[in-house]
């Protein structure tokens, strides 16, 4: 037996514990139901393995003379239909097709939500823990508490919540029975940026000459008649006076032979003689 301090788990956790198909599935309906973590959906999943669990071995034992097993049928299909999983009238084949969503679809912060309490499953969970939720008169904390069929009707706000009050900004506007949760859309992949294109230099187009019109004809232009090439004109030469050529003797004569001049004195010189 086990105490109140340490009580006894209530899930088991899955054989492997890094199976993405598995994850991928249990946060949809982490996102779909304002669950918390993996916890919930596994203490769900328990739950309802061991009713199948046990709806096998009694589909096992039908056949049988022993009037047990159709006493212990008989308690596990109003078991269920008191809560809410199945409807009247069902069987032992009805419990083996059963899946998650069902339990978690009979949560009281499911049924908070879709009966128009809050605006969203997150916010229900919210109000359910902060006490604003009441069942039959009795307000209750858990927000997995499973809601009976005949609770289903009579839950409601607590008589001491703010909440009663309609102009209370927490309600949502508009009170409306939701019939279905709000399906999670699958994410979708992030478009591919396009590839940028280079920038293309623009083609420099050749510059077009304008076609000159046809004028009038220019008149022809003649060679200018080029001058006649000068001729140099020679150098006027001074007329030279005439070399006295000199007759030499011949070889009887003698030449004659001049005077020697006197050296001329200075007058200066001969009057300082003098005055002496």
């Amino acid at each position: 037996m086990s105490s109140q301090k340490f009580p006894r788990k209530k899930y088991e956790t899955p054989l492997h514990p890094w199976k993405e198909s598995r994850i991928k599935s249990e946060r949809e309906l982490i996102k779909k139901y304002g669950l918390k973590n993996h916890k919930e959906v596994w203490k769900a999943k328990t739950y309802l393995g061991k009713h199948r669990e046990q709806a096998r071995e009694l589909l096992a034992k039908v056949g049988g003379s022993n009037p047990q097993v159709k006493k212990e049928s008989d308690q596990l299909l109003l078991h269920l239909t008191r809560i809410g999983i199945l409807p009247m009238g069902s069987s032992l084949d009805d419990v083996l097709a059963l899946d998650t969503e069902t339990v978690l679809s009979r949560r009281l912060q499911t049924l908070v939500y879709l009966k128009g309490f809050s605006s969203t499953p997150y916010q229900a969970r919210q109000l359910i823990s902060h006490g604003h939720v009441a069942v039959k008169g009795k307000k209750i904390t858990v927000p997995g508490y499973m809601v009976g069929k005949d609770e289903e009707g009579q839950i409601n706000y607590t008589i001491r919540s703010p909440l009663n009050e309609i102009s209370h900004p927490a309600r949502p506007k508009a009170e409306m029975y939701k019939s279905e949760m709000p399906v999670v859309p699958p994410k979708e992949k992030p478009l591919e940026k396009p590839l940028e294109k280079p920038i293309e230099k623009p083609i420099e187009k050749p510059i077009e000459k304008p076609i000159e019109k046809p004028g009038p004809e220019a008149p022809k232009l003649e060679p200018a008649p080029q001058p006649a090439p000068v001729q140099p004109v020679p150098a006027q030469t001074t007329p030279q006076p005439p070399v006295e050529t000199k007759l030499e003797p011949s070889s009887g004569e003698k030449p004659q032979e001049k005077p020697a001049e006197k050296p001329k004195e200075h007058k200066k010189k001969e009057k300082k003689e003098e005055g002496s």
